[in-house]
């Protein structure tokens, strides 16, 4: 089948997800035509035919989303934006003639759809923030934030013919929407698979956006090694304890692999690699970002770390002592086979 897969810029846990499954359809012989903007264009062009595309971007500042800023950024980009993708992009996409689309969060895939009248099936980790039920004791960790958040996934990509649902927890689907919903585990790369976890002293710290100041400066308090990503390779070494390193997936990887922990935002590809390798984790979600707080609220109801507001060297001193005295985490496995196994049913019913 031809496939118009729609990947989301913002992240890179989409795009990580995105390649798994890309690999997966190309080795059921489908056809598959990516359509990316920011970061996913970048790393998945390097693998898969890729039509760029403009997309949303958010604007990040000091450990939260700005959400006005995000806002009035994309208000000032929407006439190039949509100049790009309602014009060359959009024509190209017709002349591909997907037979399905898939998107991970995208509008452009998912509007292209809905244009051609084709089957959309969703595949992202977002749609369990809409598609479930959450207990109350979940809830009540959520921050103002959720509501709007809610709304947002709502309206993002609706209406598909099914969500695919990757997440390292595991919600029940609401009754109406359980049909056409599927949910699976994590949608993690290879390299966590085959990955060995044993412990060796370091913590790793992950950060996608600019990394918040008040993190760098409680690592420093802290009497324990850590390995930082995030800040590219500026400040090669800002303090004693903290080694700066310029993103490498096969060292994040092994970083990884061989910590004592992650200390990260609520960011859900990371905090699933980390349950996945049986690695306790430290959350401090973004604020004003509904989705990482979800994450996050279920990683400490889980039992699998704790989750904290602003970073402080008090809550990661107190992590710190945790993982000291809290019993070993068991590997879990990815749900990268019964993705692959459900994705293919589903493409089924519309071949």
């Amino acid at each position: 089948m031809r496939i118009l897969y729609g990947v989301t810029g913002e992240g890179l846990g989409h795009t990580m997800r995105a390649r798994v499954v890309g690999h997966h359809l190309a080795a059921r012989g489908h056809q598959v035509l990516f359509a990316a903007s920011g970061r996913a264009l970048a790393v998945l062009s390097r693998e898969f035919d890729v039509l760029p595309i403009a997309g949303f971007e958010l604007v990040y500042g000091r450990g939260h989303l700005r959400r006005a800023a995000s806002l009035a950024h994309n208000v000032a980009r929407a006439p190039t934006s949509l100049k790009r993708n309602l014009g060359a992009a959009l024509e190209e996409a017709k002349r591909y003639d997907p037979q399905v689309v898939l998107t991970d969060f995208d509008s452009f895939a998912h509007g292209v759809g809905k244009l051609l009248g084709r089957p959309i099936v969703s595949v992202d980790h977002h749609h369990v923030i809409d598609r479930f039920v959450h207990p109350t004791r979940v809830r009540k960790r959520l921050g103002a934030s959720w509501s709007a958040t809610r709304a947002v996934v709502r309206a993002k990509t609706p209406g598909c013919d099914h969500y695919l649902v990757s997440s390292f927890f595991a919600p029940v689907p609401r009754p109406r929407l359980a049909p056409r919903t599927t949910l699976v585990g994590p949608i993690l790369r290879p390299e966590i698979e085959r990955a060995t976890p044993r412990a060796a002293e370091h913590f790793v710290v992950y950060q996608t956006s600019a990394t918040d100041p008040a993190l760098l400066a409680a690592l420093s308090k802290v009497p324990a090694r850590f390995v930082l990503y995030g800040r590219g390779e500026r400040d090669a070494r800002p303090a004693p304890n903290v080694d700066v390193r310029a993103f490498d997936e096969a060292q994040f990887v092994e970083d990884l692999a061989t910590s004592r922990g992650l200390v990260s935002h609520g960011g859900h590809t990371a905090l699933a690699e980390a349950v996945v390798l049986g690695k306790p984790v430290l959350c401090f979600p973004l604020r004003n970002h509904g989705e990482q707080e979800l994450n996050a609220a279920y990683l400490a109801e889980m039992g699998l770390g704790l989750a904290g507001g602003r970073p402080s060297a008090r809550a990661i001193v107190e992590f710190v002592s945790w993982v000291e005295s809290a019993p070993p985490s068991t590997r879990r496995t990815t749900g990268n086979a019964s993705a692959g196994a459900a994705l293919d049913a589903i493409l089924r019913r519309f071949s």
